[in-house]
């Protein structure tokens, strides 16, 4: 553990994504290493859920337009949010460039606890 890294189970990780289900399913997950779990409630404005819930992470749907997309990428790492992508191969090949040109890290779906945790670990070592 990094002295002054925040808590795990201080950690509130924000789901953005329209899929409800594959949200959940990953919510499910991410709650089994111990993490907190909140999710933009639609229709609220993005910038509205990272005021409300002050994530660390905000866990991104690299399928859904309405998330993934430079600006609210922007917006979340402007405050400081550590950015994770996650989607199956097709959808983060279909925004490689977004990501990259942002330092954001992808998660490359389906995948398994240890991976996400992984993931995770990397996400929080930038915000500390």
């Amino acid at each position: 553990m990094v002295i002054g890294a925040p808590s795990l189970h201080s950690t509130t990780i924000l789901i953005l994504s329209s899929d409800s289900v594959a949200a959940a399913l990953v919510a499910a997950l991410i709650e089994t290493l111990g993490y907190v779990v909140k999710f933009a409630a639609v229709p609220e404005m993005v910038e509205d859920s990272i005021r409300r819930w002050r994530p660390m992470i905000c866990l991104v749907d690299g399928a859904d337009p309405a998330f993934a997309d430079s600006a609210v990428l922007g917006r979340a790492q402007m405050r400081g949010i550590s950015v994770v992508v996650y989607g199956t191969s097709g959808a983060l090949d279909d925004i490689r460039e977004l990501v990259t040109d942002r330092g954001i890290d992808t998660l490359r779906m389906p995948v398994d606890a240890a991976g996400l945790d992984e993931a995770l670990t990397r996400a929080l070592r930038k915000t500390v």
